[in-house]
């Protein structure tokens, strides 16, 4: 299927009206979840890492405070993820164990890999992408794009038009039902970094066209209806 027309991808007029009435501090900032913390202290220290989670509770404002560090050394970087996976995971640990333990094995070059990603997050989301996500092949052992580029995200510390957001199945799914890109796939999260890159283009049109505050209240609102989108998409019919 040919590229959807940016130029034909459009929020519902009801999405801009309550976009434009959030208050980003509890909509963004305040929005957490409980993690499993005994579970992360095992398994980080079970394979020799440092147990850095920051809490019982972990909201994105939290892991917004630990980003700037995260460009500069790469254990920030590794803190970074882990909160992040943690935040994402809530109480279901998915495919953790088995991150961790590929991280764990290469954790250095891992390391100094997320640590040159959250750099290039702040100057160019297809790069960093790109370099998370090489030839279209995970560049690290069980870390796809839904997850990394919650990384991305995260490494911008809270800076309001930081372009590297979240792309998860929600949010392809709002994405492609709701706001009809129709070729963004919906079913794989393996997008290729271009659909990454007009992501970021279309929040920074519609930031711009309907005088939002920030990049993120936009990707938080697809989420939230893309699990409308999916829910209905597997309830039984009648």
């Amino acid at each position: 299927m040919a590229a959807t027309d940016l130029a034909d991808i459009h929020l519902a007029a009801h999405a801009v009206v309550q976009l434009q009435a959030i208050d980003p501090v509890r909509w963004i900032h305040g929005h957490g979840f409980s993690v499993d913390r005994r579970w992360w202290t095992v398994e980080l220290t079970t394979h020799g890492l440092d147990d850095t989670i920051l809490g019982d509770h972990i909201s994105r404002g939290d892991i917004f405070n630990i980003a700037g560090p995260a460009l500069v050394e790469p254990a920030a970087a590794l803190r970074l993820l882990w909160n992040t996976l943690a935040w994402g995971s809530g109480d279901s640990q998915r495919n953790n164990k088995a991150r961790i333990a590929s991280i764990a094995a290469n954790r250095d070059s891992i390391a100094a890999l997320l640590q040159e990603a959250a750099r290039l997050s702040r100057i160019d989301p297809r790069a960093a992408y790109d370099l998370l996500r090489p030839n279209n092949k995970t560049a690290i052992g069980e870390l796809g794009p839904a997850f990394f580029t919650k990384y991305l995200y995260f490494a911008g510390g809270g800076a309001a038009h930081h372009r590297c957001c979240i792309l998860d199945r929600n949010v392809a799914a709002s994405l492609n039902h709701t706001c009809g890109w129709k070729s963004l796939p919906v079913e794989r999260n393996d997008w290729l970094a271009s659909a990454y890159e007009r992501y970021a283009l279309l929040l920074d049109r519609w930031v711009e066209e309907h005088h939002l505050s920030r990049h993120d209240v936009v990707e938080r609102l697809l989420f939230e209806d893309g699990k409308r989108v999916n829910r209905w998409a597997v309830a039984p019919r009648r």
